[in-house]
Formats: structure tokens, sequence, C-alpha cells
């Protein structure tokens, strides 16, 4: 028997008969503001993790080891590929920290799940930087060369050179003369460094002359350029900026034709 007393609310109508029982359905909210303000969000605890925890924690871990990895791996690449480790350190970790900032400030300030966050991605990176992958490192063996300058009365030497091959073993990298050249006004030794393609002879001294760029690694004329792995090959030295101690024997350039030979980095 219905009741005779009337309704507190006159407004409010009866539910109907296909309504009665459920509650009033919720509003969409895929971005949770309502949890949010109600501190749903902020007042449930981690402990004890649901599976979803679970699961992100576990990408977070891999995500952090895949990053050590790869910052292993680029750190025993040749110089001349440096742009990618600092890509994978400063582009990969800017993103990182402005993903601690956006959890911070779009959900609800929860310093704990931040913390949790940081530390599975950063020791993840530790464990990558321990057992990622890594090049092989740089190889050196013992090649000779000779050098032919252009100064008048002077004849070619000729010596013991230290070869390095480059990490991955794929070409030359530096090129080091054992003992100085002689038939300069002063003794020198030369390094060329083909990663970096940059050319230097100096006396340990007074005297530096130096080469930088595409020019300072070009064969002379008639050469044909170095390849890849080639164990034989030529440059067109021509350095300038000399500073030796004033007398009869200054000179102000050295030009000539240093040619090597190197064999081949050991199997392995």
């Amino acid at each position: 028997m219905p009741s005779l007393r009337p309704s507190l609310n006159p407004r409010a109508r009866p539910a109907s008969r296909g309504q009665r029982g459920f509650p009033p359905t919720a509003p969409i909210d895929p971005l949770g503001w309502s949890e949010i303000e109600a501190g749903v969000v902020a007042g449930r605890r981690i402990f004890p993790p649901t599976r979803r925890d679970l699961s992100t924690a576990a990408v977070l871990l891999l995500a952090g080891i895949a990053w050590g990895a790869a910052l292993r791996f680029a750190g025993s690449l040749p110089v001349d590929f440096g742009f990618v480790l600092f890509l994978l350190q400063f582009g990969l970790g800017l993103v990182f920290v402005i993903g601690l900032v956006f959890q911070l400030l779009f959900r609800g300030f929860n310093v704990d799940r931040v913390v949790i966050v940081a530390v599975l991605v950063l020791g993840g990176g530790a464990l990558g930087l321990g057992t990622g992958p890594t090049v092989p490192p740089a190889v050196t063996v013992a090649g000779t060369y000779t050098f032919a300058p252009t100064l008048p009365a002077v004849r070619a030497s000729a010596g013991a050179l230290s070869c390095e091959w480059a990490s991955g073993r794929w070409r030359i990298g530096l090129l080091t003369t054992i003992a100085p050249i002689a038939g300069l006004p002063t003794s020198h030794t030369l390094k060329a460094n083909f990663l970096t393609r940059q050319v230097e002879l100096a006396d340990g001294a007074s005297s530096t002359l130096l080469a930088l760029g595409d020019a300072a690694v070009a064969p002379p004329p008639d050469e044909t350029t170095r390849g890849p792995g080639d164990r034989t090959g030529a440059i067109a030295l021509d350095l300038l900026q000399v500073n030796l101690a004033s007398g009869s024997s200054e000179v102000n350039e050295v030009r000539g034709t240093f040619r090597w030979t190197c064999p081949g980095p050991p199997p392995g």
C-alpha cells in the first residue's frame, strides 16, 4: 500500500518501473577530473598494487633498461657519431623530466608515484648501462709510411706508423708516426685523425702545424680517394701556421705527400 506521507521534495518524480533499483548513470569523464576533485585518485593507496600498477611498473622498468642499453651502445660508437649519444642523453632525458612534471600537475600531486616512476626508469637505465651491447673497441696495429716534402734539398723520409682502426673495425681512424719525421728543420710527429678530419704535425716544443676539414685528409692530385677499410692511402699535406724559433731554417709551411700502409685489424 503506497505511503500517504507527502514527499519532502515536491519536484522529485518517482522512478519509472524500468529504472527502479539502479543507481544514476555517472557522467563520462575520460580524463578522470571528477575522481581527482573527489579525492579518489589522490586518496587511493599504492599498496596493495593492482594488476594495472604491476603492468605499468614492468613497462617502465623495461623502458629504462632499453634507454640505458641504447646509451651504452651509442657511447661505444666512433667519435663522429657523438650526436646520437647527445640525443639519447639530452632529448630523451628532457622528455622524461617533462613527463614527471605532467604527472605531478595533472594527477593530483602524487609525489610518491612520481618517485616510484623515477626509480623504476632510472634503475632500469642503470641496468641497461651495465649490460647493454657495445661496438668492439678500436684496435692498434703497426704500419709503415713515406713522406716526400716539397721543400728544396729535402729527401723523402720513411718510418714506422701506428694505425688505429676505428670502433667497429671498418676503417682507419688514426695514424701516428712512431718516431719523429726527419728532414724538416725540426723533427716532427704527424697525427692524422680521419674521424675528426684533422691533421697535426708538431715537434712537441714551439712548432705546431695544423689542418682541419675535408682538405686535411684529401688525397693528392691524380690519386684515388681513400675509402672505408682501405689499408693503404695517401694524403696531400698542406700544413700552415708554423711557429719555429727564428733562424735561417725557419719555414712558414710544410707541403708534401704522406703515403701509408697498414695491415688489417686482427680477427675477433
